[in-house]
């Protein structure tokens, strides 16, 4: 349990305020200050409450307004704002803003620009009014401009501010404008992030950061689209080859594979470019990792659906065994065998000829054991066994008694 704040972090504050107004201060009893103020608010979330309640938000930008030409403070001011506002985003207003954009510009030095995108991430968190007042300033012009960018680490930021600014995430909030915030997004920085996935193919942690974003920006069809015009469907392919044993890849491969399915323009490009066989061989290769198995079962399943052409070439790459193995593999696993039963089924509901296979590699069995297990997915099961062709009872969801609709369920 944490213990109670106690009054050393208004001492502190107290004292960093003094320093702002004298005009002797050194910088280094305010570096000490700043660092002691972080490592109070890092102590939890009680102590970050109490540090706001006595004005640390205001006395850390006041502090970087008296110290703007020094990087070394500026630096310790943000890490502290960062310990202060991560899970207490409610202090962010206005001349927050100011700051976002006085400290994202170009000519701004690396680790003060690299701070200030973690600080403008946390401020996104868990609160949608943060998120549309700095979307609404344009910081999406700023992230654009940072794209171009060599830097790796500034890209990580700029790629989890873009992700943040997408999130549906405050329950305060009704209707987020998440969906809008992914639409303009994704029009202003789609063939740049595409154009990473070149420049940097090499750097998997960056990989995995793109596929990440990428997949939390396809909210339309044409999008879907335009990175298959920008290339990016080659891309992919390239990138499961040259990391076919990397968890994270896989997952957020898959992830995208999914997302990109949505457009049936892009979802037929996939298999034709080579991607069904490179799909099997990842999703065996990381069959014992649950995460990464369960989102190449649903990118199977969003490739096959309606999709006959796509199934038949996915079935020649071996998709059968390498579903039912994982489904066998992983028993205990609800995701993995929902996931499994749609695969299955959209595998072979237009290919029916494909259900024997299923039925020798011993589909029946695994998804009867499933229904056993799992009545909240029984509806998944059951409709996998109907369309390999097995005998199963399916139960009518609402039925109607005398214009009254019921399920069948006692209140």
């Amino acid at each position: 349990m944490i213990d109670p704040p106690d009054n050393n972090v208004q001492e502190l504050l107290n004292k960093l305020e003094s320093l702002n107004k004298a005009k002797d201060a050194k910088r280094e009893d305010v570096i000490e200050q700043l660092d002691l103020i972080k490592a109070e608010c890092e102590k939890g979330l009680p102590y970050k409450v109490e540090a706001g309640r006595h004005g640390a938000y205001d006395i850390l930008l006041d502090t970087m307004k008296a110290h703007s030409r020094d990087n070394n403070v500026l630096t310790s001011c943000l890490r502290a704002l960062i310990a202060l506002m991560s899970k207490q985003p409610d202090l962010f207003d206005e001349k927050g803003i100011d700051v976002i954009h006085t400290y994202l510009k170009k000519e701004v030095e690396y680790d003060v620009k690299r701070l200030t995108l973690k600080w403008t991430r946390e401020c996104c968190v868990m609160h949608e009014m943060n998120r549309q007042l700095i979307f609404n300033s344009k910081i999406v012009d700023n992230l654009k401009e940072l794209l171009g960018e060599g830097a790796s680490d500034i890209l990580r930021e700029v790629l989890s501010v873009s992700r943040a600014l997408v999130l549906d995430d405050d329950v305060r909030v009704e209707f987020g404008k998440a969906h809008e915030h992914a639409r303009v997004i994704a029009s202003e920085t789609l063939c740049a992030l595409t154009g990473l996935l070149t420049r940097f193919k090499h750097d998997e942690t960056l990989m995995t950061d793109l596929m990440l974003t990428l997949c939390s920006l396809m909210v339309r069809a044409e999008f879907c689209k335009k990175v298959d015009d920008a290339g990016g469907l080659n891309l992919l392919r390239d990138v499961l080859k040259a990391y076919p044993n990397s968890e994270k890849i896989a997952r957020h491969s898959f992830k995208l594979i999914k997302a990109l399915a949505g457009n049936d323009e892009c979802k037929a490009h996939m298999i034709e470019k080579g991607l069904a066989p490179i799909i099997i061989n990842v999703m065996v290769s990381n069959k014992d990792k649950v995460q990464a198995a369960t989102a190449g079962l649903s990118a199977i399943a969003a490739l096959s659906l309606r999709a006959p052409k796509n199934s038949t070439a996915l079935f020649e790459a071996g998709a059968p065994a390498a579903i039912i193995e994982i489904m066998k593999l992983h028993p205990e696993e609800k995701s993995i065998q929902k996931s499994g039963s749609w695969a299955i089924r959209n595998m072979v509901s237009r290919c029916r000829d494909q259900s024997s296979t299923f039925l020798e590699l011993g589909a029946e069995e695994i998804l009867h054991a499933g229904l056993k297990k799992y009545k909240d997915i029984e509806y998944d099961l059951k409709a996998a066994l109907r369309d390999l062709g097995c005998k199963v009872q399916l139960k009518e969801e609402w039925t109607g008694k005398g214009g009254a609709l019921t399920t069948g369920k006692k209140p």
